[in-house]
């Protein structure tokens, strides 16, 4: 178990410059994928861009050094993400779940006032229910095609009725979330007034991290079981 299991971070202004890192995504093509809502780019990593490989290797260090103290290797993946709308207003929230990674989070990009609607939320699952990320027909029209089913909807009313949210945090400009990607999830809605709704994705796997000597003492009755 990694150091930072079941672990939520928060930072504001994270980013000196984010226009900068805005205006990078925008020189770049997106795409959509069966496997997500909305279109991106490929990992910045993979690209021939030097600009973006080495925005990516600043990113990825800062992440080390900032947000998950400790983390001395690991692969990581940056995409920038622009969530598509859609006319049904209930298609308009994500599908909770969680990835078979490490850690997750992302940086919101929309200039706008801080919106507790369109941010992220952490759930809790109450039920057997199991949710794959390609187990529906209908999540692929969805996010190929934006095609939203009646089939679609069913699905996810039932997806969101077997979680409980816990923790929400809204989307402010230039805000980190990072968090342990175990943890059930999922986008708050995509409506955001200054469409679409914008951020820099990242997912990190293989973590590895070197073990902090703490001069202080942990043996307490209150580490006992």
């Amino acid at each position: 178990m990694h150091n930072y299991y079941k672990s939520i971070h928060v930072r504001d202004d994270f980013f000196v410059n984010p226009w900068k890192v805005m205006h990078l995504g925008d020189t770049l093509e997106f795409h959509n994928d069966e496997n997500w809502p909305g279109k991106r780019t490929i990992n910045l990593f993979k690209t021939a861009d030097k600009d973006c490989i080495d925005f990516a290797k600043y990113f990825a260090k800062r992440i080390a050094d900032e947000i998950f103290y400790g983390l001395s290797k690991f692969e990581i993946d940056i995409r920038f993400h622009k969530n598509d709308t859609y006319d049904v207003d209930e298609a308009n929230y994500g599908w909770i779940h969680n990835d078979g990674v490490n850690f997750a989070g992302l940086v919101y990009l929309n200039q706008e006032p801080s919106n507790m609607d369109t941010g992220t939320s952490i759930f809790d699952k109450t039920t057997e229910g199991v949710f794959e990320q390609g187990d529906f027909a209908s999540r692929k029209l969805l996010n190929l095609k934006q095609q939203v089913t009646e089939q679609y909807l069913i699905d996810l009313k039932n997806n969101h009725s077997n979680f409980t949210e816990t923790i929400r945090t809204g989307n402010k400009f230039n805000r980190l979330i990072a968090y342990g990607a175990d943890q059930w999830h999922r986008p708050n809605s995509y409506k955001v007034e200054t469409a679409p709704r914008y951020s820099l994705l990242f997912f990190i796997n293989k973590a590895e991290f070197e073990k902090v000597e703490s001069k202080l003492s942990l043996t307490s009755d209150w580490s006992e079981t």
